[in-house]
């Protein structure tokens, strides 16, 4: 696994662009301050941690302690197995792709006679398509068919697009759509499906190539062995060290940022209630919370799913002793109430 640098900005800054939008109902309002990558606390393309490979014969194969992933470079197919055997493939619709090796060992799928590369990135908790656009000539719809388990399918609701099992479960979560163009400007862009075939559109009449798309597919939101009850913490208080996973913190960062709202990301991403599900499922939650203490873990939770300075910490630190506060308030004391 190879890692990445990681940039904060001050929580001065970032609430500058946050907290100041608050309205009395506890919600954000309209992120559209949002326009650049260079505003936000990181990179979605440079500082995302992305896991190794290993290359034998015609496929790529990652295991580990959570899911298998293949990937056939002859058909640039991707296939993602969890650990509940939930499975996802996906296949661009570009029978002229190539895959070559680059100087740093990466593998990357390119069309030369169209102008365009894909490079299939495993993260931890799911994986994701990076486009490269070079040129206005090149294309800027591209064709994702998915392969699911029987019983299983695409879906969208409320403009966020899952996988859905035979049983109503959403066992694969997929981010908004993004783009950005050369010097990191946010860039119209959408998901269509037709069947179970996605389809990402760029819309983009400006000069500045080449562009980069990201689909991304979430299995695996919280890293249950890794979070743990710290009774060190705070003198002896305690804290919940709640690990996300990679997939999903680039998955809330992409809501924030590209969402009409945070309320979005709170009331209707179905990646969001998994996460809280497995919070609660998790056996130090069950030892050191009490259910009359629930609620104020979970505006914590939230907290530091929607603020851009905690999303990417290496853990959601949880307090169930801190005071009952409203969302609001606690978003305002930097998800620690006081």
């Amino acid at each position: 696994m190879k890692f990445t640098r990681i940039k904060f900005f001050s929580a001065i800054s970032i609430l500058s662009l946050s907290v100041a939008s608050f309205g009395t109902s506890g919600y954000a309002k309209s992120h559209s301050t949002i326009t650049n990558m260079e505003q936000l606390p990181f990179d979605l393309i440079e500082e995302v941690e992305v896991m190794d490979y290993q290359v034998k014969d015609d496929e790529m194969i990652s295991e580990g302690r959570d899911f298998t992933s293949t990937i056939n470079l002859e058909q640039n197919e991707i296939t993602y197995v969890d650990i509940e055997n939930n499975t996802v493939s996906i296949v661009l619709d570009d029978t002229e792709l190539e895959y070559v090796e680059n100087n740093d060992g990466t593998i990357i799928y390119k069309n030369e006679e169209e102008g365009y590369t894909v490079e299939n990135q495993l993260l931890d908790g799911g994986f994701r398509q990076m486009f490269t656009i070079e040129s206005e000539s090149s294309p800027k719809k591209f064709k994702i068919d998915v392969t699911l388990d029987e019983g299983s399918s695409l879906m969208e609701k409320d403009g966020l697009y899952f996988v859905e099992n035979s049983e109503g479960e959403i066992i694969f979560n997929i981010g908004k759509a993004w783009a950005v163009d050369s010097e990191g400007n946010f860039v119209e862009t959408s998901f269509t499906k037709e069947g179970n075939s996605l389809y990402q559109t760029i819309n983009y009449t400006g000069s500045n190539y080449p562009l980069t798309a990201d689909p991304l597919f979430c299995s695996d939101t919280i890293d249950n062995t890794a979070t743990k009850w710290d009774s060190s913490y705070a003198s002896g208080k305690g804290t919940l060290s709640v690990v996300t996973r990679t997939c999903a913190k680039v998955y809330l960062t992409t809501n924030w940022t590209l969402g009409p709202s945070v309320l979005s990301v709170v009331s209707q991403s179905s990646l969001m209630k998994d996460m809280w599900a497995e919070v609660k499922a998790d056996a130090s939650f069950k030892a050191h919370v009490k259910s009359s203490q629930e609620g104020r873990i979970k505006d914590q939770f939230v907290c530091h799913a929607v603020n851009p300075t905690t999303i990417y910490k290496s853990s959601w630190n949880l307090e169930p002793w801190r005071p009952d506060k409203s969302l609001a308030l606690t978003y305002k004391d930097l998800c620690n109430p006081k």
